[in-house]
């Protein structure tokens, strides 16, 4: 490929400030590819908002627009097969190979990790041999530095997500200046490239290549997929965006993660919009079971978008989150907490045990809050699983979880329980790399005067009733600290967030 000795000249309708960031956008892509005569040219924005200095390109053959709102990222009727339709406001059609340059004018900050992979998939078809993908988005070394704790979130990236999102579909960063990323297929990065920097480049693509996943702050971690189960009802529909504030305002490194709510059966409108403003997905789900609501959970674990994350964070609805909890992920083996007490007997589980011919394992760890000794027996209200464990593990445990319903008299008065002791049963039966969370990860809103809570700062707390009409958590632990946590969450709720 052979470039133009000549640049053309940058002109301005007018010498405004306010075209200062085109200029830059202009000189950035005539420093990759100087010659734009006859260039078909693409750009995405958001809300109106495109580059002028495109618009002024002497020479290029074409120029069209279009809209980030007129995106659809994900077809509603088919989860499975995410579809990203894309429409320019000439109502041209998007063909195959159409653009020789295509430019993302700060537009991925409203994207979440998902739609970005999603987007790009698209994106980079309509992209000639040759072309260019210019990226323009603010990048964070913390996505603390973004505006969680005032609005809906704009979801800043790190630098080594976009470069590995990139590199996964055979795009490597040819050039970048402050804001500014040029990518070009991996083939075709010598035509773009000076020979000087072929040895950065190949060590840019050996370090990537070595990963296994995002150099972000937790590097097993990896993409990270938050979710919840809830019912449309006015109480659920508060708690579950009471823990999706929580997650914007309060998660730290996690805060802008992909959030998937599942609603069982169907959802109000207002719900939904609401649910989108704070960006989570949602998903309606058929009801697991009549007769045990809190089984419904598994439904989340069935979601096909599980396959485009490393690690996969399921969270009841009755929790907030109050620090940012990435820390404890290790995204090495499955993670709970013990169950705060022994809400299934230790003589009822050696009869269901029995008449599951399996082998009663010994009681090696102690309940979260009584401190008496149990078999792992875990609560199911926060559960990590890295991806590879979670697909060798889940249908282990909805098929338990189906037999318990089923065969309901085996739990007896501890029916209510029957997901987590389906969830010991399967433990058991199929044995996996676990890790005991610590309490401060499930931490249970109790009033007891314990040590264990009286000492701990939590990151995850689990409220279960104790909140009220609006939403506000009651303060009722003898920890000082969760009692910090709840005021600040409640402040937050107060100020932004009803």
């Amino acid at each position: 490929m052979k470039h133009s000795d000549t640049q053309p000249k940058f002109n301005l309708l007018n010498n405004d400030k306010s075209h200062l960031g085109d200029r830059d956008v202009y000189n950035f892509t005539h420093s990759i590819i100087r010659d734009l005569n006859n260039k078909d040219i693409l750009e995405i924005g958001i809300s109106g908002k495109y580059s002028s200095s495109y618009q002024l390109t002497a020479g290029s053959k074409s120029y069209q627009t279009i809209d980030l709102k007129t995106f659809d990222f994900i077809n509603a009727n088919s989860s499975s097969d995410p579809i990203l339709n894309l429409e320019l406001k000439e109502k041209v059609p998007l063909t195959v190979q159409a653009f020789d340059v295509i430019f993302i004018n700060e537009s991925f900050e409203h994207l979440s990790t998902l739609k970005i992979e999603i987007a790009l998939e698209k994106i980079i078809k309509i992209l000639r041999p040759g072309g260019l993908l210019v990226i323009r988005t603010p990048i964070c070394s913390n996505t603390t530095d973004s505006e969680h704790k005032s609005s809906c979130p704009c979801n800043k990236h790190f630098i080594s997500t976009l470069l590995k999102i990139c590199l996964e579909h055979n795009f490597i960063c040819a050039k970048a200046d402050k804001r500014l990323f040029g990518f070009v297929r991996r083939s075709e990065i010598k035509h773009f490239a000076a020979p000087r920097r072929n040895k950065n480049i190949d060590r840019y693509i050996s370090l990537l290549q070595k990963q296994k996943h995002h150099a972000e702050p937790n590097k097993e971690a990896g993409r990270l997929m938050i979710g919840c189960v809830t019912e449309n009802n006015a109480k659920y529909q508060r708690q579950t965006l009471n823990l999706i504030k929580s997650i914007r305002w309060f998660g730290g490194n996690i805060a802008g993660a992909d959030i998937f709510v599942c609603i069982v059966d169907e959802a109000d409108d207002e719900f939904v919009r609401e649910l989108k403003k704070w960006g989570a997905f949602v998903r309606i789900v058929k009801r697991f079971s009549e007769d045990h609501p809190q089984s419904n959970k598994l439904r989340f674990f069935e979601l096909s978008e599980i396959n485009y994350y490393d690690t996969i964070m399921f969270l009841d609805c009755d929790t907030i989150i109050v620090q940012d909890p990435l820390k404890y992920i290790d995204g090495k083996n499955f993670q709970a907490e013990m169950a705060a007490g022994a809400t299934v007997p230790h003589e009822l589980f050696k009869e269901i045990f029995y008449h599951y011919q399996l082998k009663v394992p010994e009681r090696a760890y102690k309940t979260a809050l009584s401190r008496i000794s149990t078999i792992w027996y875990c609560n199911a209200g926060v559960l990590i699983f890295p991806k590879s464990i979670l697909q060798q593990f889940f249908p282990v445990w909805k098929e338990y979880t189906e037999d318990l319903i089923n065969n309901k008299h085996l739990l007896k008065d501890y029916f209510k329980f029957c997901e987590q002791a389906s969830l010991t049963l399967s433990f058991v039966k199929n044995p996996v790399p676990f890790k005991k969370l610590p309490m401060k990860m499930n931490f249970p809103l109790v009033g007891r005067y314990l040590p264990e809570i009286q000492h701990c700062d939590p990151v995850i707390i689990h409220y279960h009733h104790r909140s009220d009409e609006s939403g506000f958590i009651h303060e009722v632990t003898k920890s000082p600290y969760a009692q910090r946590r709840i005021k600040e969450f409640n402040q937050m709720l107060k100020k932004h967030g009803r």
